[in-house]
């Protein structure tokens, strides 16, 4: 309860931040006509319904809905730099009578301070964070628990350097990163999941070690984003984050990279709505999955996982 209730400040950091703006001075609002504070986001809500009667091809009548905020927040004074940006999505579908599943589950928040020495080019330090909201399942029936709050949540901090071009694109590439995973959910952390060192047990199974709830890790982190006005009527949006461990134990993987990379295409109807394309690809070579041969698990490995979403949109922004 303690960790959801250390979030929720954080996610509420920015209306704080923006209610102290009118509290400086005269003559510093004098003195500098231009704003230090800058707010902008994206309220969305997307609904998706299909429904069957006497249809002979057979199929679930289902609703869905995913609700998103993605917020950026700017302090900027002289070449000194305070952002925060924030990427916060939970949705859901419900099958007629029968189950609701969770559909999409984002908390991803990153915090970086910068000190600008060219035109483009600062020196960065900036610690992200990402985990889930709530419980996750592999089964319909909620009885295989694969991830919670917490369970896993990734903490990077980095040093490096930021490059931001006047048309929409950064880059930050930080050669030093220190990476937290945390499973703070017992029963994952038993079994090892998401890279953490799983519980020493005996032949009947019985927990004599517990499994370890944290590991850590340093090596380098590349984030990336960039957006385009393709038409009129599509906005392009794409960001991308890659780590690359250099501790890793085993040579075979010490190359491999964790990938979580962010697609977003919205056609825009109107001022309020919109149709939203939403890709996203993650690679993480802790994360495995069972390899079957006839019908038997006889090994486990790391693959690319591919998520996406078609819907209309109701979007609200603030520029």
């Amino acid at each position: 309860m303690r960790y959801r209730m250390l979030f929720f400040i954080l996610l509420l950091f920015p209306c704080f931040a923006m209610a102290a703006t009118p509290n400086d001075s005269l003559s510093e609002q004098k003195a500098d006509t231009t704003k230090p504070w800058k707010y902008t986001g994206q309220y969305a809500i997307m609904l998706n319904q299909i429904s069957f009667r006497n249809w002979a091809a057979g199929g679930e009548s289902s609703l869905s809905g995913r609700a998103s905020v993605d917020y950026h927040l700017v302090y900027k004074k002289k070449r000194f730099s305070f952002d925060h940006t924030a990427h916060l999505a939970y949705g859901m579908v419900g099958y007629l009578h029968k189950r609701v599943q969770k559909t999409d589950d984002k908390l991803d928040l990153i915090f970086a301070v910068s000190s600008q020495f060219s035109k483009k080019w600062y020196f960065t330090s900036l610690l992200s964070f990402k985990t889930q909201f709530s419980k996750g399942y592999k089964n319909p029936d909620f009885s295989h628990e694969i991830s919670d709050f917490m369970a896993p949540a990734y903490l990077t901090v980095s040093i490096g350097f930021r490059y931001k071009s006047p048309k929409n694109f950064e880059l930050y590439m930080s050669p030093l990163a220190g990476k937290v995973t945390f499973v703070l959910d017992q029963y994952l952390a038993n079994q090892g999941a998401y890279g953490v060192k799983k519980a020493v047990t005996d032949s009947l199974g019985n927990v004599l070690i517990p499994g370890e709830r944290t590991a850590g890790q340093i090596g380098f982190n590349i984030l990336s984003s960039y957006q385009a006005q393709i038409m009129k009527n599509i906005q392009f949006k794409t960001r991308i984050n890659l780590y690359n461990n250099y501790l890793e134990d085993d040579p075979s993987q010490r190359w491999q990279l964790d990938m979580d990379w962010n697609n977003e295409v919205a056609f825009k109807i109107n001022k309020y709505f919109s149709t939203v394309l939403l890709l996203q690809l993650k690679y993480d070579p802790n994360t495995l999955f069972p390899v079957y041969e006839n019908n038997e698990i006889v090994d486990q490995e790391a693959r690319l996982q591919w998520k996406q979403s078609l819907g209309i949109s109701f979007l609200y922004s603030i520029k």
